[in-house]
């Protein structure tokens, strides 16, 4: 695992994040930048949304991240299809 590869989030915070999640509806996951990058638009939804709205305190991403996420997402071509996602991303940043 390198904490590259997960936007910078230590690998210790979310292997934390594993040890502690007391509420099951909170999420652990956080993505790589290869699923950013690939992962199909359904799918990336649901999981930046994951991210951003339901992640375990250890895990909640900053707007540097995000913005991180964004540059990714500007690079895809399916670009017109993930629009949502990268609104998503915008809205996070801003806020």
């Amino acid at each position: 695992m390198d904490s590259y590869q997960y936007f910078g989030v230590p690998i210790t915070n979310i292997q934390q994040a594993k040890i502690h999640q007391g509420n099951k509806h909170q999420n652990i996951k956080v993505p790589t930048r290869k699923e950013v990058a690939t992962l199909p638009p359904k799918e990336l939804c649901k999981v930046l949304q994951d991210w951003m709205c339901r992640s375990a305190t250890e895990i909640i991403p900053s707007r540097g991240q995000i913005y991180l996420v964004l540059e990714i997402l500007r690079h895809r071509p399916d670009i017109q299809h993930i629009q949502d996602s990268a609104q998503m991303c915008v809205n996070y940043i801003i806020d």
